[in-house]
C-alpha cells in the first residue's frame, strides 16, 4: 500500500537561516528498543551522510517532538510539557542548554509546536483553553500569557475541532489551519477555517470560506512559498457514514494569502479534477502541480468505518492552472513516505519501508513534482531535518 502521510512530529518545519562559517544540519531518528520502547536520537553533521546510524547520535527520550530554530533544536515533550533548547557545536556535539516547562500555565489540550517570530519571540497555541503562551527563545522563559476566543467546536467532542501547525507570514500574522475529528459523522464543520493571530494587537480571529467543509491541520506547501488549505481524511470518512449531502465539496484546495485571507480568486475542486470518490490529502504543491491522494469512483466504503484507512489509494499529480492528471509512481519502491522537513527552501522525507525494498529507511530529498533523490540510510525511521547555520 503507497502512502505519503504526516506523523506528529513530522510536519515541523525549519527555520532557513545562512549556512554561516561552521554549516551543521541535523536529523533525528525513532528506534525501538528491545523491550519494544520508541527511542528518539538526534545527530548533527556539516552535510547529511551516506549512513545515519543513531548508535553515534544523541539519545533524547522515549516520547519527543523535534524542530529547530536558528542555531538551536528544541524538543517539546507533551506528557511533562517541558520544551528543551540544544546547543551544537562546531565539532557537532550536542548538549542541552535550557528548559521552559508550561506547568502552571493553565494549558490543558493538546497542541503543536512553537511559532518562532524572532530569537527573543516565540508562542505557543493552546486554542481550545482560549490561550496563547509567548516566550523568549533566548532565554527561555514565559514573557505572556495572553487570553483568546477559544476555537469555536474544539471541546465539543462530537466535533472535536483543532489546531496544529503554525506558520508566520510576511504580514506579521501567525496561521493555523484548523481541523476536525467528529465522532458524530454528521458534525463535520461544513466549511474551511484557519485562525489567525495578529502579533502586534495580539488579536485572533477565526476566518471562513464556504467553497469547501474542513480540511486539514496543516498547510500543503508551495515550492515558491504558497501556502494551501487542503483536505482532510477525517472529512472524507465523516461524509462516507453521514446522512449529510448539499455540503461544499470536500476535496478542495484553497490558497492562503500572509494577511490571514482565502485567496478569492484561487479554487480547485480536485474531487470533480478527478472524478473522484474522495480526495483524502494533498502532500505538496510544486510547479503548481498538486501531489493529490484519493479513492476513484470505484470505491465503495468498508462496512466499519475502522477499516476505511486500509483501503489502497491512488496518487495523481494534478496541474492546478491545466487540469492534466498524471498518474503518480515515485514513491511505490519506499513504501510510506512522509514529509520530515524544510532546508534551504528544499523538501525532505522519510519513508516506513515494505518487504520489497529489504527494509531500509532512507532520507530522500525532492528534485521536481515527481522526482527525489535518498541521500542517506538510516538506521530508524527520519522524525526531522533541518539546517542550524
Amino acid at each position: 500500500m503507497l502512502a505519503l502521510t504526516s506523523c506528529s512530529s513530522d510536519d515541523n518545519k525549519t527555520d532557513e537561516g545562512g549556512q554561516g562559517e561552521n554549516p551543521a544540519v541535523i536529523a533525528s531518528v525513532r528506534v525501538k528498543s528491545p523491550s519494544g520502547e520508541t527511542i528518539f536520537y538526534l545527530g548533527a553533521y556539516d552535510k547529511f551522510p551516506s549512513t545515519l546510524d543513531y548508535k553515534t547520535m544523541t539519545e533524547i527520550g522515549p516520547g519527543a517532538t523535534i524542530y529547530s530554530y536558528g542555531e538551536h533544536p528544541y524538543v517539546w515533550n507533551g506528557t511533562a510539557s517541558t520544551l528543551t533548547k540544544y546547543n551544537v557545536s562546531n565539532e557537532m556535539k550536542i548538549s542541552s542548554a535550557d528548559a521552559l516547562s508550561l506547568a502552571g500555565t493553565g494549558v490543558s489540550g493538546t497542541f503543536g509546536p512553537p511559532a518562532f517570530v524572532s530569537e527573543t519571540e516565540a508562542y505557543f497555541f493552546a486554542l481550545n483553553d482560549g490561550k496563547i503562551i509567548k516566550f523568549n527563545p533566548t532565554t527561555m522563559t514565559i514573557t505572556e500569557t495572553i487570553s483568546v476566543t477559544p476555537l469555536p467546536l474544539s471541546n465539543d467532542a462530537a466535533v472535536k475541532t483543532s489546531t496544529y501547525m503554525s506558520y508566520v507570514t510576511s504580514a506579521k500574522k501567525i496561521i493555523l489551519p484548523v481541523a476536525a475529528t467528529p465522532t458524530d459523522f454528521n458534525k463535520f464543520p461544513q466549511y474551511a477555517q484557519i485562525a489567525v493571530f495578529d502579533i502586534a494587537s495580539k488579536v485572533i480571529t477565526y476566518v471562513n470560506d464556504t467553497r469547501m467543509s474542513m480540511g486539514y491541520d496543516t498547510f500543503a506547501k508551495g515550492n515558491d512559498g504558497s501556502l494551501y488549505y487542503r483536505p482532510s481524511r477525517a472529512t472524507a470518512l465523516s461524509l462516507d457514514y453521514s446522512t449529510v449531502t448539499g455540503n461544499p465539496t470536500p476535496g478542495g484546495l484553497l490558497k492562503v494569502n500572509p494577511n490571514g485571507t482565502f485567496d478569492s480568486t484561487f479554487f480547485v475542486d480536485l474531487k470533480a479534477v478527478l472524478n473522484a470518490h474522495s480526495v483524502n490529502v494533498v502532500s505538496y504543491v510544486h510547479d503548481n502541480k498538486a501531489l493529490t491522494q484519493y479513492f476513484d469512483n470505484t470505491f465503495t466504503p468498508p462496512a466499519k468505518p475502522a477499516d476505511w484507512y486500509k483501503v489502497p489509494t491512488k496518487y495523481a499529480l494534478v496541474d492546478l492552472k491545466t487540469g492534466e492528471i498524471v498518474p503518480f509512481t515515485s514513491f511505490e519502491q519506499y513504501g510510506t513516505v512522509y514529509t520530515v522537513g524544510t532546508i534551504d527552501g528544499v523538501e525532505y522525507y522519510g519513508n516506513i519501508p515494505t518487504d520489497n525494498n529489504n527494509f531500509k529507511y532512507r532520507l530522500l530529498k525532492q528534485k521536481g513534482a515527481a522526482e527525489f533523490e535518498a541521500i542517506s540510510e538510516a538506521g530508524g525511521s527520519l522524525i526531522f531535518v533541518g539546517r542550524l547555520r
